[in-house]
C-alpha cells in the first residue's frame, strides 16, 4: 500500500523560536514532542525571506534564482504535486491565491481551495508596476503579456466558481457580497476580449494608464464583510477584554526587564552617522515593548481578519477532503498564514463560542506559565500555540480514522519570521539575518527511525523527501537531497532579489552563503565578473552567532571557502541567464 503524504507549511516560522527558546515547549508542546519521534534538525534554511521566492524550493526543489522570475518562470518547471498525481495520488492544495498562484504556476492537484479572492492590485503592485516605469526588453514584454493572460483567465475562473458556489470556493462563498457580480464578470470579459485583439497594445495601455486602467475598477470579491458574526465578535471582545489587556501588559513588563536595548550597537551607529540603523534599533525596541494596542487591532473595527481564514477552518476542510479520498493514496499541501499575522491566535472565523472559549483557556494557561526571563512577542508565541493545537487535532483525526500509520507528515515553514521585534536588529523584512531563513522541519513516519540531522539542509530538499516517502522516482531537475538517507550539506545558500518581480538584468542578486564558520553576502550583478561584485556582509558565526558585528570592511578575514561557493553559484546563475540582456527595445 502506498503511503499517504501531508505537507504542512507554517508561514513565517523561525526554528529557534519554535524549538530552542526558553518557552518553546510551552508555545508548541505537541510539535516539540513530535520532533523527538521524527527526523529533524536545527539547520534547515530557506533561500528567501518571503513566500513567493521561497516556493521555488518547496514546490519545485529548485534554487530561488534558477531561471529567475520566481513563480513567473516556474510554469515551465516540474511541480512536486504533479509527480504525486502522475503516480496515482489524489492531490489537495489549499493555498490558492489566484493573483499569486494562477493556474500556470502550480500544477498537479485534483482539488484546490481558494483562500483569498483575486486581487488585481496585488498583481500590479508586486509585478507589473515595476516594469511599467522602465524600458523593457522583448523577452520581458513576452513574459508580461503571458502573465496578464494567465491572470485574466484565473480571474475569470474565480468569478465563475464564486458565481456557481463551486466547492473549491466553499470557505469563501458565505463571506462574499455577490451584488453586481454579473456586471463585473461582463466587464472582465470585455477587457479580456480587448486584450486578445492586440496584446502588445493592451500592455502599452495598461502601463500608460496605470491605476486609471479599467481593470482597477472591477470589484475583486474578496472576503470583505462576513467572515464573522458581529454578535459573536462583540461577545468575544467583551468576554476576553481582560485577557487581551493582560497580553499587552505582560508583553511590556517582560520585555522591559529582559529584552535589553543594544546600547553599544546604537552608539556605534551614531558615531558612524548610520542614522537609519539607529532609527531602526529604536523602533525595534519600542515594538518589543508595546504590542501596538492588540485589543484595538482585533476589535470590531479591525479589518485584518476579514480576508483570512483560520488554520482551524482550513484543517476542517482538509479532514473533510481526506474523508472523501481515504480509499485512495492521497497527498495534501497545506499552507497557512496564522503565525504570519500574529493576531491570529484564536479561531476568529467561527460562531462556535465553545471553540473560542477552549482557545482562550489555552491562552490563559500559557500566560500563567511564562518564564521569568521571557522576552519576545507574546502574540506571536500565542499564534504558534494555536497552530500547534490545530496540528495536534489533525494528528488526532488521522489516528481516530486509522490513517496515522499509513501517512507521512512533513512540517516546515516557507521562511523565517522577520518581524520578531528583536532590538538587536535595525531592520527585518528584507534582511539576511538568520531568523529570516532558518526554518523548522519535522518528518514524521512511524516506520522511520527518529534521528537528528546536524548538517545544513535546504527547503529544496523537502520535495525530494516527500517523493521518497512515497517511493516515487525523483525528477532529474530536482536539486534537493533525500533527507530520509542524506546527512545534509556543508553550507546553506541565500539568494533573492526583493519582492515581486526580480529583474536579473538591472538589479543585484542578494547572494549569500552560510557555513559553520561564516556568513558572507554580496550584491551580485550578472553583467559583471564575480570579483567585481561588492561584499556587503560578513559575520563570524563562531564568535558572533547573533550576527551583530559586520566584518565586510575588515582585512585578514579568511572567507576563501565561502567565496569559492558563491563564485560557483554565481557562474551557474550567469550561465542560465546568458550574461547580460541584449534584447532591449
Amino acid at each position: 500500500m502506498k503511503k499517504n503524504v501531508i505537507l504542512i507549511v507554517l508561514d513565517s516560522i523561525t526554528n529557534d523560536v519554535l524549538f530552542n527558546k526558553n518557552n518553546s515547549k510551552l508555545c508548541a508542546p505537541f510539535l516539540n514532542n513530535l520532533r523527538n519521534k521524527s527526523i529533524s534538525g536545527d539547520k534547515m534554511f530557506s533561500e528567501a525571506p518571503y513566500t513567493e521566492a521561497a516556493l521555488m524550493a518547496l514546490l519545485g526543489s529548485l534554487d530561488t534564482m534558477d531561471k529567475g522570475g520566481y513563480m513567473e518562470k516556474f510554469k515551465n518547471k516540474t511541480c512536486v504535486l504533479e509527480c504525486f498525481k502522475k503516480n496515482g495520488y489524489k492531490v489537495f492544495f489549499n493555498n490558492y491565491y489566484p493573483s499569486v498562484y494562477p493556474s500556470y504556476s502550480v500544477k498537479g492537484f485534483d482539488d484546490k481551495k481558494y483562500i483569498e479572492g483575486f486581487d488585481f492590485n496585488q498583481l500590479w503592485e508586486y509585478r507589473l508596476k515595476y516594469f511599467s516605469s522602465i524600458d523593457i526588453s522583448k523577452e520581458e514584454r513576452k513574459m508580461l503579456i503571458e502573465m496578464i493572460e494567465d491572470n485574466l483567465l484565473a480571474w475569470l475562473e474565480y468569478f465563475d466558481k464564486i458565481k456557481n458556489n463551486n466547492e473549491e470556493t466553499s470557505i469563501m462563498n458565505d463571506c462574499i457580497d455577490k451584488n453586481n457580480l454579473d456586471f463585473n464578470i461582463k466587464q472582465l470579459k470585455q477587457e479580456f476580449n480587448n486584450f486578445k485583439k492586440n496584446k502588445e497594445q493592451y500592455l502599452y495601455c495598461l502601463f500608460t494608464m496605470k491605476e486609471k486602467h479599467p481593470l482597477f475598477k472591477i470589484k475583486t470579491y474578496k472576503m470583505t464583510d462576513k467572515v464573522h458574526d458581529d454578535a459573536i465578535r462583540h461577545l468575544v471582545m467583551k468576554r476576553y477584554l481582560k485577557t487581551f489587556k493582560k497580553i499587552e501588559r505582560l508583553n511590556f513588563n517582560k520585555n522591559i526587564l529582559n529584552n535589553k536595548f543594544p546600547f553599544s550597537k546604537f552608539f556605534k551607529s551614531l558615531a558612524n552617522k548610520e542614522w537609519s540603523v539607529a532609527k531602526g534599533l529604536l523602533a525595534a525596541y519600542k515594538n518589543s515593548l508595546f504590542d501596538k494596542d492588540l485589543y484595538d487591532r482585533i476589535n470590531i473595527d479591525y479589518d485584518q481578519f476579514k480576508n483570512q481564514r483560520s488554520f482551524y477552518t482550513v484543517s476542517q476542510e482538509l479532514c473533510k477532503w481526506i474523508s472523501n479520498n481515504k480509499n485512495k493514496p492521497f497527498m495534501a499541501y497545506v499552507h497557512v498564514d496564522d503565525a504570519h499575522y500574529t493576531e491570529n491566535f484564536f479561531t476568529y472565523d467561527t460562531n462556535d463560542i465553545k471553540k473560542i472559549d477552549n482557545d482562550f483557556k489555552r491562552i490563559d494557561d500559557y500566560l500563567n506559565k511564562l518564564p521569568k526571563k521571557y522576552y519576545g512577542s507574546i502574540a506571536y508565541d500565542l499564534a504558534l500555540l494555536y497552530c500547534d493545537n490545530v496540528i495536534k487535532n489533525i494528528f488526532k483525526y488521522l489516528k481516530d480514522n486509522n490513517l496515522l500509520e499509513s501517512t507521512s507528515v512533513v512540517i516546515t515553514a516557507d521562511h523565517g519570521f522577520s518581524y520578531y521585534f528583536n532590538p538587536i536588529r535595525e531592520k527585518y523584512v528584507i534582511s539576511s539575518y538568520k531568523e529570516n531563513f532558518n526554518v523548522p522541519f519535522i518528518i514524521y513516519d512511524k516506520d522511520i527511525k527518529p534521528r537528528k540531522i546536524y548538517d545544513f539542509c535546504s527547503t529544496k530538499d523537502i520535495p525530494t523527501t516527500l517523493l521518497s516517502l512515497a517511493n516515487i522516482k525523483i525528477p532529474n531537475d530536482f536539486k534537493g537531497l533525500n533527507l530520509l538517507k542524506d546527512k545534509g550539506r556543508s553550507y546553506a545558500l541565500l539568494e533573492y532579489m526583493g519582492g515581486g518581480c526580480p529583474d536579473i538584468y538591472r538589479r543585484p542578486i542578494n547572494l549569500g552563503v552560510r557555513t559553520n564558520n561564516y556568513f558572507v553576502r554580496l550584491d551580485a550583478f550578472i553583467n559583471k565578473d564575480f570579483n567585481e561584485n561588492k561584499i556587503i556582509e560578513v559575520y563570524d558565526l563562531i564568535h558572533d552567532p547573533f550576527e551583530n558585528n559586520n566584518l565586510c570592511n575588515k582585512k585578514n578575514v579568511n572567507i576563501n571557502k565561502e567565496l569559492e561557493i558563491l563564485e560557483k553559484r554565481f557562474d551557474d546563475i550567469k550561465k542560465q541567464y546568458g550574461g547580460i540582456n541584449e534584447n532591449k527595445s
